[in-house]
């Protein structure tokens, strides 16, 4: 039988083959796909915190982004058997704002959302206001989820907002803001309606406003 604590030391040493192995004997254990996801978001959570200590680089940040995105990948049927409900179809619309390349909670965040059955317009990173504004128009979105790590990104966040807003169309959506620094100050200076820096606790939020089961 596959362990839940094998499945986060796996992730944790980076170790590959035996992630997805896991992954796949917890299923037919008869393991809630959610709760594997939330053991490697832990998993990840721990790389993240030896890389803030510098105990692993970056390389061991993106594996670490990797292994949870292809074991997602795993989950993915299983998961949609459990999701929110087919006629929940809105669009989401996320990106890194502009001047900040940082991508791995937002891919763990796209990855999740996409999961529970979600539209997910992932801008990519580097995304100038502009563009958030377009893809709001061409989709519909009711939500908006800015990604960010690097504290110019609080600036950047703002003036996407204020872009939004100009277009008329901040009215209409609720805007969530992620990454390591982000809290009630960073949402406030950003015109967020909220924040996290849990992808998990980010996709809850996102199905509350949506009316779907946290």
């Amino acid at each position: 039988m596959g362990n839940k604590e094998d499945l986060a030391k796996a992730v944790m040493d980076l170790d590959e083959e035996s992630a997805y192995e896991l992954v796949e004997q917890l299923i037919k254990d008869g393991v809630e796909p959610n709760d594997i996801i939330e053991i490697l978001r832990k998993g990840v959570e721990v790389v993240g915190d030896k890389f803030n200590k510098k105990e692993y680089f970056l390389t061991e940040l993106v594996m670490a982004g990797e292994i949870f995105t292809q074991a997602a990948t795993i989950l993915g049927p299983h998961m949609k058997e459990a999701a929110i409900d087919e006629s929940n179809v809105e669009s989401i619309v996320v990106g890194t704002v502009q001047g900040d390349v940082h991508d791995i909670g937002k891919n763990i965040f796209v990855t999740l959302l996409k999961s529970a059955g979600y539209n997910v317009v992932d801008l990519g990173v580097d995304i100038p206001p502009e563009e958030f504004v377009e893809k709001v128009k061409e989709t519909g979105a009711k939500i908006v989820a800015y990604s960010g790590l690097l504290t110019v990104a609080l600036e950047s966040m703002n003036t996407t907002t204020e872009a939004l807003k100009a277009a008329g169309l901040r009215k209409n959506i609720k805007i969530i803001i992620g990454g390591l620094p982000v809290d009630e100050l960073w949402m406030k200076k950003a015109g967020a309606d909220a924040f996290t820096d849990n992808a998990f606790e980010g996709v809850n939020i996102v199905k509350k406003w949506l009316g779907g089961a946290a």
